[in-house]
């Protein structure tokens, strides 16, 4: 072990064979206390006595090719459905089902009766086509329906086995590797689970100088399809597609007394995506597969346990099923668990996990030529620099709310050690983390009175996943950093529970009829007189983009009482608009708006529907942005969110005011819309941030409400002892 000392450790380095000395030199630079492998690399006999710890990576489902070529029938399966194709005519119709697909990803599994498991439907009906009405011809991979009505729609869902694993699909095309495709088999099949706690045995006698064991991850990746020409067709962070097989569907069947349909997951091509609003079959396949995928993890955790080392759940790829926001995750053992982090939500994303363990985050860029969106960083004109403080500004924020325990990047550092300014600003980055780990010691900061809760239906199960689709999520990356505590509830904690007192404002976001915003739950009376309820008695609420939105009973926002504006969907189109406020331009909310007000709004038809509410931004028939009062409560609506230095403070002074807490604005509070400030009353440590790179100048304030002027350089921190920042404060 290197010798832990005061702005050292915290971090680790992904090293490969052959580039011993320059591990050497960013053990130094950086502080690395731990050094790890990464997919395709491996670490030399000489990296591996330097000293700082060492991670090794194990993807249990495909570490074994040579099993997985000699049982093919036992790599993971999915469910797929066909393009949609037109009869043309009455009779026979001919569905090439595979069309489109990927055919290096998928291969049609040919083995499991298609009429048992399959189904054709008729999507112009939604009915299901008898299964003596069509037959699979294997040879030329074609469903033939022999009684399709003409102009009628039809698709097959159909299941395929996984020849190509995703990550492994990812990396390759990606790095432009060549070489042999990796499959990935599943532990739900008896033969291959034996076989590969057998094999992580072995593994483990095999790496002796291993004390991390990161598995990446478990068992199960989330959905990733791909085209025929590798193209992305879809891709659920939270999804479950991937956890299907015929045995597991038979399985089920034992276990829950019903047989689940493929279109109970194929959901009329919908995949039962994390956007859609879950239904009961779906949410019993959820629960079949976490409760499968723990009790096989718990056995890899103790083996590695048994072997003197520690475990490492790496919170991506293959992480469905082990859910560690719900009840009973720290059962499994784990000793920490990693995940990718670009911004302040993915931070949260870790640093929020109940239990003790380590919390580590790989931040970005991945040491790959291109990032996410394929443009060149560590090639060609790539400027990782650049790319590195896009992402670290949002981290940095989400850091001072809820710290993690180490960071690290991955990837190829070959390709890194190449660009001198970037391994001189990672060493920057790394001691600015460590800064705040040592000088926090990891206590909370202080927040405001009352927490906030963001309202969908997933709740706790996904917390800081909200519209993960990156890059949608501009609302909890603002809440991210902000100075409360968070909580995610769904509609099922507010029916069983009610709203507990110490919620001072629920956030319900997301398109109409999502999870996201709620869809159906907004029909149940219980969901609508326990919020009206609350408000009326001094809750806030704040709703953006189609909070509350399901057609019903004559509205659209089914709260639209409480937020004073209604959305026009064309229903209501011969009622007019009267109610016609003028722009407020004095406001808490507005207070600190110097520029125009961009929320990212195309087009608006939300209009007032109370005289009570007051338009801060928009037209009367087109709000951006309102607010009303609701009995004691108040309400506040945005049409839209766009996240920027100007927007976040709107949403900072739109949560205190919708709480009644405008009071509490000036307690550790910056003036300056480019800073952020937090303070840690246990230690009695203080910190201001600039977020800008360029100079600041801000007024701090304390707790009692004194101030004083500061100012800050480029990205700068300050810390201050408290009896130091008393000595300033006027």
């Amino acid at each position: 072990m290197i010798d832990k000392v005061k702005l050292t450790g915290h971090f680790t380095l992904p090293a490969q064979k052959g580039m011993d000395e320059e591990v050497k030199m960013l053990i130094e630079k950086w502080g690395v206390d731990a050094i790890r492998d990464s997919d395709g690399t491996a670490l030399s006999p000489e990296i591996l006595s330097m000293g700082p710890d060492i991670y090794s990576t194990i993807c249990l489902i495909r570490v074994d090719q040579e099993w997985a070529k000699a049982h093919p029938d036992q790599c993971q399966q999915k469910f797929l459905m066909s393009f949609p194709i037109t009869a043309e005519q009455d009779g026979e119709l001919i569905i090439p089902i595979q069309k489109g697909y990927s055919r290096e990803q998928f291969r049609i599994d040919a083995i499991h009766d298609p009429k048992k498991y399959w189904e054709v439907i008729d999507r112009t009906t939604g009915g299901v086509v008898p299964v003596d009405q069509w037959e699979f011809d294997e040879k030329h991979e074609d469903v033939i329906i022999q009684t399709a009505k003409k102009r009628h729609v039809y698709t097959v869902n159909f299941l395929v086995f996984q020849i190509w694993e995703t990550t492994s699909m990812y990396n390759y095309i990606t790095n432009n590797w060549s070489g042999e495709h990796q499959m990935g088999v599943d532990p739900h099949q008896p033969e291959t689970g034996v076989h590969l706690l057998d094999y992580l045995d072995g593994w483990l006698k095999d790496h002796p100088q291993t004390d991390y064991v990161r598995f990446t991850s478990m068992m199960y990746q989330f959905p990733l399809i791909k085209g025929e020409n590798r193209e992305t067709l879809y891709l659920d962070w939270s999804g479950y597609l991937d956890a299907m097989s015929a045995l597991a569907l038979d399985q089920f069947e034992q276990k829950f007394g019903y047989r689940l349909r493929s279109e109970d997951i194929v959901d009329q091509g919908y995949y039962c995506s994390t956007d859609r609003v879950p239904k009961k079959p779906y949410q019993d396949w959820m629960t079949f597969t976490q409760e499968f995928v723990r009790d096989y993890t718990k056995q890899c955790v103790n083996k590695v346990h048994d072997a003197g080392k520690k475990a490492i759940l790496f919170f991506c790829d293959h992480w469905i099923g082990t859910e560690p926001y719900l009840d009973g995750f720290d059962e499994l053992g784990f000793d920490g668990i990693v995940g990718p982090c670009l911004s302040g939500v993915e931070l949260r994303r870790i640093s929020d996990v109940p239990g003790e363990m380590i919390k580590e985050v790989r931040l970005y860029p991945y040491f790959f030529e291109v990032n996410l969106q394929d443009e060149p960083v560590f090639k060609g004109n790539g400027v990782p620099v650049k790319e590195c403080k896009k992402w670290w500004k949002g981290v940095r924020r989400a850091l001072l709310r809820n710290c993690v325990d180490r960071i690290g990047f991955g990837g190829y550092l070959d390709l890194a050690i190449k660009y001198p300014d970037f391994l001189e600003y990672v060493g920057v980055l790394a001691n600015e983390f460590r800064t705040v780990l040592d000088r926090t010691k990891k206590t909370k900061p202080y927040v405001i009175s009352k927490k906030v809760a963001v309202l969908d239906c997933w709740g706790k199960a996904r917390s800081w996943m909200h519209n993960d689709n990156w890059p949608k999520g501009h609302v909890p990356e603002f809440l991210s950093g902000f100075g409360a505590d968070v909580v995610f509830i769904n509609f099922d904690d507010i029916r069983q529970n009610g709203i507990p007192d110490d919620i001072g404002v629920i956030v319900n976001w997301g398109s109409a009829d999502s999870a996201w915003s709620g869809g159906l739950h907004w029909k149940g009376p219980i969901i609508l007189e326990s919020i009206r309820d609350w408000v009326a008695h001094g809750g806030g609420f704040i709703g953006v983009d189609a909070p509350t939105a399901h057609e019903y009973q004559g509205r659209y926002f089914q709260l639209s009482n409480v937020l004073g504006v209604e959305k026009e969907i064309g229903h209501r189109a011969a009622w007019s608009k009267n109610i016609c406020p003028s722009v407020e331009t004095k406001h808490f909310i507005l207070e600190d708006v110097t520029d125009k007000i961009d929320l990212n709004v195309a087009a608006s038809s939300v209009h007032i529907n109370s005289p009570d509410s007051e338009l801060l931004a928009g037209a009367p028939d087109a709000v951006h942005l309102s607010t009303h009062s609701y009995g004691k409560g108040r309400a506040v609506y945005f049409s839209d969110y766009l996240l920027s230095a100007q927007n976040m403070r709107l949403l900072h002074r739109a949560i205190l005011w919708a709480s009644n807490l405008e009071n509490e604005l000036h307690k550790w509070f910056t003036s300056n819309i480019h800073t952020d400030c937090a303070f840690y009353p246990e230690v009695e440590e203080f910190i201001v941030m600039n977020n800008y790179e360029q100079d600041k100048e801000t007024t701090i304030y304390s707790g009692d409400g004194k101030s004083s002027n500061i100012s800050l350089g480029p990205m700068e921190m300050k810390w201050f002892k408290l009896t130091e920042l008393n000595e300033i404060l006027k």
